[in-house]
C-alpha cells in the first residue's frame, strides 16, 4: 500500500481526480479533490497516472526503501486548437509549430522523467528506445526555437526599421541574432529598440574599421 499526492509540475496545487494505473497487476484507482490517494502496490511496479491536459505520468516503486508518502508531478499539455490551424490570425511559426505538433504527437507526448523520478525507475531512464525519444524532443524543441527566432527576426523587418541591405543586413544578423529566451521575454517595443541600438553601435564599429566598406 503507498500514499501520495499528485501535484501540477508548475502550480504545485493539487491535481483532482487523476486516474492510477499499476501497469504490472492492472488494478486501476483515483486520487481525491486534493490531489491525494492511496493504492495498492508492492516493490518494483509501475504506477502510470493519466489526467486530461496532462502529459503521462509514471514512477516505479522503490526495490529497496518505500517512503511513506509520495509526491508525484504532472506535466501540462499545451492544447491546440486544430480548428484554428488554417486561420488567417495564426503566424507562418504558429502554423508550422502546430503541423508539427500534429506529426509528432506521440512521441512529442511521451512523458520524461525528473529528478527522483530517474533515480525511482532507472530501467526507463537508461532505456535506449527512451533516450532516443527524448533526444528527438530535445532536436524538436530547438528547431522550434530556431524557427520563432527566424520569424521573429527577420531581414524584412531589421529592413523596414533600419534600412539596411544585402551584405551588410547579412552580416548584422549574424552578429545580432537574439538569443531565444532574450526575445521570448522582450516586449515588441523592447525588441525594436535592440534592433535599433545595436544597428547602431554595428554601424560605428564599421566605421570605425580600416577594413570597413562602407
Amino acid at each position: 500500500m503507498i500514499k501520495g499526492v499528485i501535484q501540477d509540475r508548475d502550480e504545485r496545487t493539487g491535481l483532482s481526480n487523476v486516474q492510477l494505473f499499476n501497469v504490472n497487476t492492472s488494478e486501476t484507482g483515483y486520487g481525491d479533490s486534493s490531489g491525494s490517494f492511496v493504492m495498492n502496490a508492492a516493490k518494483g511496479q509501475l504506477i502510470e497516472m493519466r489526467k486530461a491536459g496532462y502529459r503521462i505520468a509514471r514512477f516505479r516503486i522503490p526495490e529497496g526503501y518505500i517512503p511513506p508518502y509520495f509526491k508525484i508531478f504532472m506535466e501540462k499539455v499545451v492544447v491546440l486548437n486544430t480548428d484554428r490551424f488554417a486561420s488567417s490570425e495564426l503566424t507562418p511559426y504558429q502554423k508550422d509549430s502546430l503541423l508539427t505538433y500534429e506529426l509528432y504527437k506521440h512521441s512529442l507526448e511521451f512523458p520524461r522523467l525528473k529528478g527522483y523520478e530517474k533515480i525511482q525507475s532507472p530501467f526507463s531512464a537508461l532505456s535506449k528506445k527512451n533516450r532516443e525519444i527524448w533526444a528527438f524532443q530535445d532536436l524538436i524543441e530547438s528547431e522550434n526555437r530556431e524557427k520563432y527566432i527566424d520569424y521573429t527576426f527577420n531581414p524584412e523587418l531589421v529592413t523596414s526599421l533600419t534600412g539596411l541591405q544585402g551584405d551588410s543586413l547579412q552580416l548584422y544578423m549574424r552578429r545580432f541574432r537574439p538569443p531565444y529566451d532574450a526575445l521570448r521575454n522582450m516586449k515588441m517595443i523592447e525588441f525594436y529598440q535592440y534592433i535599433k541600438r545595436s544597428v547602431e553601435f554595428y554601424r560605428k564599429s564599421r566605421s570605425a574599421s580600416p577594413r570597413s566598406s562602407g
